[in-house]
């Protein structure tokens, strides 16, 4: 028993494929998050982190029961561990896409059979984890007084992964991505393979290999949600997918149906054929339709909707459009005889695709000289940019028949009472904003939109907010414009004028009110509610309004979260099971947080209590763990939200977070490797993370805005900075305080791995809930909050904790 214990691959060898390991881990899990984004919506992706911690902290609980035969085993275990989770990886996703575990988030509160699937879907992901992480525990075990060493090979591996699956995004189909992946752990674990089962394990490696490479050549169908908008346009007669390429900013696909059309709100009074039209999606989402060549003297079928108002006010010669998609509104200005166009839109790979493969189907449009399209996100381009336009436009929001909630996680930087102030500060002295909008049932995006510019007015002083502002609606889109001079009488008669001949309603038009409304709103106060929403009584009208209608700001960016918790089980009542179907994104993590609790309480801390929790100065175990899971991850989530504006993209601040979070905690617990064990040490360290994270929290946003205009390697290397340093520091304490378990309590150090893995796997969807309701800066505050929690722990200790570095 002795020599199986004292089991030592070579060093290099080991590192070599605890790094290898780590880096598949990582890169599997932004890898899932684009899978999860396609075939079902963003939320998951917090579902995916809370996944593979999960996975930690259930290995974590089996290697504490089950320490002494998995290390007597460690000769062969190692390395089928990690073949094993190679393996897993290569499987897993096609399994999901099996019948009997196919679940859709839009039924969760209407089919029972769906919490079933999730719970499956939940287990069936966690198995790679799981095997990853017994793995690295194992060697992590072994190695306890060397584990600054091997800390830092896991997290300098993790690092890397983040990197590397930004260039795999960047190069491979959806469907690609996890065989390719799952490559790494099984040359990881092929690597460490020694004599005891020499030939089993070769075998099983070559299986494992064969598998994977079968993946790449029997390919299979991701299968969508049935409510995401891509399966609607493929139920349509003789619909087809044109186009399909993949990269980080999502699975882009063109579908064209001689019956599909996109004409938002069109006027009833049109008479022309609308034209079928190409639509572009992104990730399974409807994203722009492809614009098409007119003939000679045809108007733009946007001239005949409520999105015409800002042509019909003025005639601007140089318009910004956000979010502009293929083109459809840049042509439509370009209609109106516009000098200049500036188009803003974040996603690169459209943009090529309409100069590449569609530019003669959309006429070449972005090639045309008044045209200048940037692919940047809008806060950047309005830091960056010092020109002033007669028209900033934005895009076009909710849905058709109303939204279901499915953004309302979603970071609309666009949509925020700063944002306008921006804005604002690029018009020229003539120019306006304007919001369009599909009309919801209840009313709720017309509604913030109208509050959100009701602050917008009131910051800048204006006295009469009637005075500068114009909303029309039609059948089923409203549209605000927001000028920065008082409206002439010629202006409402040109507007008056357009409604009447489009059958459109003046909503806000001076003191013009309609004896008879051409399209009305299906309650009637609701007109009375979006004039309201301009005078003093704006405030009351939020706070008595069953949705959240409160004004979102950089702090709390949720434009689209309409659900009052509190009013949750009253909407029960009134409306029944479609009360879910309001406001589903929000419910949809709410479940998921209990159904990680759960989890977690039985994969983790519930096998924990048959090795008992006995003996003294157990307090501080508790404490500490949970302080350091808790503040990790807290500050792990909420600058992943602050960078998805800073860089433009989730996936890009989920990669770049994890990538540096880890690097750098990784330098940090191979630094700590060598200093003298003291509790009064890691006293000093925790309480530096929690100052840290305080100024943090008072100016990580301020900086952040300050560096927004920086170019793309600037504000890499600023990013890398201001998460590397607290990132550092936070690589020690936990490392530190296993040795401190294990010099005096051995027998607890189980306790102390699972307890903060517990904390963790809870605190990724805890943090988005905290964030949603209450702000970033809270977030923030609440990780520092944390770690000062585990500094005071530390004084629980009793007795001295002292012994030499390695």
């Amino acid at each position: 028993m002795r020599k199986q214990l004292t089991y030592k691959p070579h060093m290099p060898k080991l590192a070599l494929s605890v790094a290898i390991l780590s880096a598949s881990i990582v890169a599997y899990e932004i890898q899932l998050m684009h899978f999860f984004t396609i075939v079902q919506w963003h939320h998951f992706a917090y579902m995916v982190i809370s996944i593979a911690l999960l996975g930690f902290g259930a290995s974590g609980t089996l290697l504490s029961l089950y320490r002494k035969t998995l290390l007597s085993n460690s000769d062969w275990l190692l390395p089928a561990l990690m073949i094993t989770c190679g393996l897993l990886m290569s499987l897993c996703v096609r399994i999901s896409r099996m019948e009997f575990l196919l679940f859709d988030s839009y039924l969760l509160f209407v089919d029972r059979s769906q919490i079933g699937r999730l719970l499956g879907t939940y287990l069936l992901f966690l198995l790679p984890f799981f095997m990853g992480a017994l793995a690295l525990g194992l060697v992590f075990v072994k190695k306890v007084d060397q584990i600054g060493t091997y800390y830092f090979a896991d997290m300098l591996g993790s690092g890397l992964g983040g990197i590397l699956a930004i260039f795999l995004l960047w190069n491979l189909k959806p469907t690609d991505l996890p065989w390719v992946i799952a490559l790494m752990p099984v040359l990881g674990g092929v690597v460490i393979i020694r004599k005891t089962r020499r030939y089993q394990l070769l075998a099983f490696g070559f299986l494992a290999v064969f598998t994977c490479l079968y993946q790449g050549f029997q390919t299979y169908d991701l299968k969508p949600s049935q409510f995401k908008s891509i399966s609607y346009a493929l139920n349509l007669p003789d619909a087809v997918i044109e186009h399909e390429s993949s990269s980080p900013y999502g699975l882009v696909q063109v579908i064209s149906s001689p019956v599909q059309r996109y004409a938002p709100g069109l006027s009833l009074n049109y008479t022309q054929a609308v034209r079928p039209a190409k639509v572009v999606f992104s990730n399974g989402n409807w994203f722009a339709a492809v614009p098409q060549k007119k003939p000679e003297g045809d108007s733009h079928v946007l001239d005949h909707t409520s999105m015409a108002l800002p042509y019909i006010l003025s005639e601007p010669a140089k318009v910004l459009i956000f979010h502009s998609g293929a083109g459809f509104e840049v042509g439509h200005a370009l209609q109106n005889k516009v000098d200049q166009v500036y188009g803003i839109e974040p996603n690169a790979s459209v943009t090529d695709l309409m100069k590449g493969a569609y530019a003669a189907e959309t006429d070449s449009l972005f090639f045309q000289p008044e045209v200048n399209i940037f692919n940047t996100s809008p806060r950047t381009f309005l830091k960056q940019t010092d020109q002033e336009f007669d028209l900033v436009q934005l895009p076009l929001s909710g849905a058709f028949g109303g939204s279901v909630g499915l953004n309302a996680l979603n970071e609309e930087n666009l949509l925020t009472e700063e944002a306008l102030l921006e804005m604002w500060q690029k018009l020229t002295s003539d120019g306006m904003i304007v919001f369009s909008s599909y009309i919801d049932i209840p009313p709720r995006i017309i509604l913030k939109n109208a509050a959100l510019i009701s602050r917008l007015l009131e910051n800048l002083e204006i006295d009469e907010p009637l005075e500068h502002l114009v909303a029309i609606k039609s059948w089923a889109t409203l549209t605000y414009a927001v000028k920065k001079t008082v409206l002439t009488q010629e202006d409402i008669h040109k507007v008056r004028m357009f409604c009447d001949s489009m059958s459109f309603d003046p909503v806000i038009l001076g003191d013009f009110e309609p004896e008879e409304a051409f399209n009305s709103f299906e309650n009637e106060q609701t007109f009375e509610l979006v004039r309201s929403m301009f005078g003093p009584q704006r405030d009351r009208i939020i706070e008595s309004n069953d949705f959240n209608l409160m004004i979102p700001t950089d702090n709390r960016p949720y434009f689209f979260q309409f659900l009052r918790l509190k009013n949750m089980a009253k909407q029960w009542q009134t409306l029944g099971e479609r009360a879910a179907f309001l406001e589903l994104g929000y419910l949809i993590v709410l479940v998921t947080v209990i159904q990680v609790f759960v989890l977690a309480f039985v994969l983790i801390i519930l096998p924990l209590f048959s090795l008992g929790f006995k003996g003294g100065q157990k307090a501080w175990i508790l404490f500490y763990f949970s302080g350091l899971g808790l503040g990790y991850m807290f500050l792990e989530i909420v600058l992943i939200k602050y960078l998805v504006r800073f860089l433009g993209h989730p996936i890009y601040a989920v990669a770049m977070v994890i990538t540096v979070m880890l690097l750098f905690s990784g330098l940090g617990s191979l630094y700590s490797s060598g200093f003298r064990l003291k509790a009064s040490t890691v006293r000093k360290i925790t309480v530096l993370i929690s100052s840290i994270i305080l100024i943090y929290a008072l100016v990580f946003g301020f900086v952040l805005g300050l560096t927004e205009s920086w170019p793309v390697w600037g504000k890499i290397v600023i990013t890398a900075f201001l998460i590397g340093i607290p990132a550092f520091f936070m690589g020690m304490p936990f490392p530190m305080g296993l040795q401190l378990v294990n010099k005096k309590q051995e027998h607890l150090v189980p306790w102390a791995w699972g307890i903060n893995g517990c904390v963790s796997v809870i605190s990724t969807s805890l943090a988005t809930i905290i964030a949603v309701e209450t702000g970033f800066v809270t977030v923030m505050l609440l990780a520092c909050g944390a770690y000062f929690i585990s500094f005071l722990s530390i004084f629980l200790i009793k007795g001295t904790y002292q012994t030499n570095g390695t």
